[in-house]
């Protein structure tokens, strides 16, 4: 285990003092070798997986708290094992808010309220489903303070309840339809915000008084907001609204009117949290944390997570932040150390859709390109940008729909770069510039599936079944084939008796076999006609477990994935090649090397675990967790592996490190 390794480790299980000591040891050695593009928050001091869906979240001097399925997990800010105490009661139900009370935590399912001593777990209240009217529909939103709890329903509907002894204090029918934020402000006598409509042109803001909820004021929203809370700024209580465009408006809840509107960038998710004497506002968006300036609109900093969805859950405690993924069922968490000043993004940085190794002039680079279609030069070994001189022609071409696959490709005896987005190829010679595109208009409007190139071909399919083949020289095309309605999976260029193949991988886990000249499908060879299984796949769930997810050709070993399983098969009889390498989760990205002779495969897992492996032993000879799952292998050699991440390219070494399995 190496020490970045052994750092990321010790963060997943909470221990951040030990992380800390190890990298004080040696900064470079913890970290990788280079990022380029979007990397994590230098903030970030913990990352947990609870492997359940949040349902709220809490700090305080000592302790991170998470609900999260009916168990309370506590996470010790100084680091060590997180501590789950088991929630009284039943556990098969669905909690859409909960909120730490002091020694409490207070939830709500579909038609109770309940409250659990959070040491012990022992159930303190649960209210009688009977006192829901049926006209309200189930309980959706939740807000506690002042020693009482208000919930929001489905159909509009605020309920106020004791917390004491959970007898209902009163109701009323407050919006139109589902009630998506409550929030309680006790500076001063408290009041209720409420945030619900039956669709987005019936949305209203609404204040309550918190006796008896009587109704002091509302107005229609412009536009969808669901996200709301309450602050004090400049001594006076405002209640603060986000929108989906990222309009933060501030209100005086007197007059229900706005006093101030400053648009932000975020795409707000979850209540806002406040810092800074609560004049900066926290927002959750996807994947990311904004700190907003209440006053200007200032953005006063940017948070980066290891998240795979949006932001739900903040919460704020001193110099720490604490936030929690919704969306899934992962559970993660991250805690932050918040800087002074904040952690400002790079506005200029890219965002990297896709990368692909090659060379300029014997020189190791990666190609990416970033969300706008621009394409930006690493040098492979420091993952700086590589600059031209004055006068040499840089990467002009810009993808203008869809995101674009990439591949390297050689043609003429010189490197170039494969781009395409439909099944149009389009090649980039990356010493000189130079752009050519197939003079085929593209063969059909669906989305690209996947690409690969060798032996100077360039082989596609997309989503609609259509399967090409070009030559990488003149970009013409060789022949197209319609195959049945997605049921390639996968595509890769073999070899077979001195003939070029294409290889697809099917939906129902077998292979099917063309001839490159003219797409003639061709008998399995060997054991591979056991691998046969075709089918018209229906439905979203696209693709399925059995579906050859990942395929590639090195030499002559045909490597494929299903599921978490890779196994590695002669070309030319189909036997196996070494043992069935498998991994504890959906393998979902691969590329095979070799290194000093040896034969190697590199894989990104859902654990979020790289690793690779000497295909004939099956032997792991690197390991690397990492924050992010990989999105793709650019490039393995003996001194780094290169990966893209969500955004962002890290180069990682050296493999040649061992690690027992």
């Amino acid at each position: 285990m190496d020490r970045l390794e052994r750092m990321l480790w010790l963060l997943r299980s909470g221990q951040s003092e030990r992380a800390e000591q190890l990298l004080a040891k040696d900064p470079g050695a913890c970290q990788p070798r280079w990022t380029a593009g979007e990397p994590l928050s230098p903030a970030l001091r913990q990352v947990h997986q609870l492997n359940s869906s949040i349902n709220g979240v809490h700090l305080d001097d000592t302790y991170a708290w998470a609900m999260a399925d009916g168990c309370v997990h506590r996470i010790p800010l100084a680091g060590g094992e997180a501590d789950v105490v088991r929630l009284e009661g039943p556990h098969d139900h669905y909690y859409p808010g909960a909120v730490f009370d002091g020694d409490a935590v207070v939830a709500v399912d579909e038609e109770r309220l309940r409250v659990w001593d959070v040491a012990s777990g022992k159930l303190l209240l649960a209210t009688d489903p009977d006192d829901v009217p049926r006209r309200a529909g189930r309980l959706r939103s939740l807000a506690v303070g002042a020693g009482v709890a208000v919930t929001g329903t489905e159909d509009g509907y605020l309920l106020l309840w004791d917390l004491a002894d959970g007898r209902q204090l009163a109701r009323t029918a407050a919006h139109s339809g589902y009630v998506f934020e409550v929030a309680i402000s006790t500076d001063g006598a408290p009041v209720v915000l409420s945030l619900g409509g039956e669709d987005d042109t019936t949305m209203t803001l609404c204040f309550h008084d918190l006796d008896g909820l009587r109704r002091s004021g509302g107005v229609a929203m412009a536009e969808p907001t669901t996200c709301g809370g309450w602050t004090m700024l400049d001594g006076q209580r405002r209640a603060v609204t986000v929108a989906g465009s990222g309009l933060l408006t501030l209100w005086d809840p007197t007059t229900a009117a706005p006093v101030a509107q400053v648009p932000t960038t975020t795409d707000p998710r979850g209540a806002p949290v406040f810092i800074a004497d609560r004049a900066w506002a926290v927002l959750g968006e996807r994947r990311a944390l904004r700190i907003v300036d209440l006053r200007d609109a200032t953005l006063r900093g940017t948070i980066r997570t290891d998240f795979t969805q949006s932001v739900a859950q903040v919460a704020v405690y001193g110099s720490y932040l604490f936030a929690a993924q919704g969306g899934s069922t992962e559970g993660r968490t991250n805690l932050f150390d918040l800087t002074d000043p904040p952690t400002q993004d790079d506005p200029e940085r890219p965002y990297f859709g896709d990368a692909v190794s090659s060379t300029i002039g014997g020189r190791p680079v990666v190609v990416a390109v970033d969300r706008t279609g621009a394409f930006e030069v690493v040098d492979a070994t420091d993952g700086r940008g590589v600059h031209r001189p004055a006068g040499e022609r840089h990467i002009t071409h810009r993808a203008t729909e869809w995101d674009p696959l990439l591949e390297a490709a050689t043609a003429a005896g010189r490197d170039v770069l494969v781009v395409m987005s439909r099944l149009q190829p389009t090649t980039v010679d990356l010493a000189t510039g130079e752009t050519h595109t197939a003079p085929e208009p593209p063969l059909a409007p669906a989305v690209l599936h996947a690409v690969t190139t060798g032996y100077g071909l360039i082989a596609a399919v997309d989503r609609g079944g259509t399967l090409a083949v070009w030559d990488a020289t003149t970009l013409a095309l060789r022949a197209s084939l319609r195959l049945d309605l997605r049921e390639t999976t996968s595509i890769a260029l073999g070899d077979l008796h001195g003939r070029t193949v294409v290889l697809t991988g099917t939906e129902a886990g077998g292979f099917r076999w063309f001839d490159s000249t003219d797409l003639t499908e061709l008998a399995p060879p060997g054991r591979f006609a056991e691998r046969t299984g075709r089918t018209a796949p229906e439905g979203r769930n696209w693709p399925g477990a059995a579906a050859v997810s990942g395929l590639h050709v090195l030499d002559a070993v045909v490597i494929s994935v299903v599921g978490g399983a890779v196994t590695c098969a002669d070309i030319t009889t189909g036997e196996p090649a070494g043992p069935a390498l498998t991994h504890p989760d959906r393998v979902g990205v691969l590329l095979p090397a070799i290194l000093d002779g040896v034969p190697v495969l590199a894989t990104g897992c859902a654990d979020r675990v790289l690793r690779v492996w000497e295909i004939a032993t099956g032997r792991v000879i690197r390991s690397v967790a990492l924050p992010e799952q990989v999105r793709r292998i650019v490039s393995v050699t003996a001194d780094q592996v290169i990966v893209l991440t969500e955004g962002h390219l890290t180069g990682i070494g050296p493999v040649t490190a061992t690690r027992p399995t």
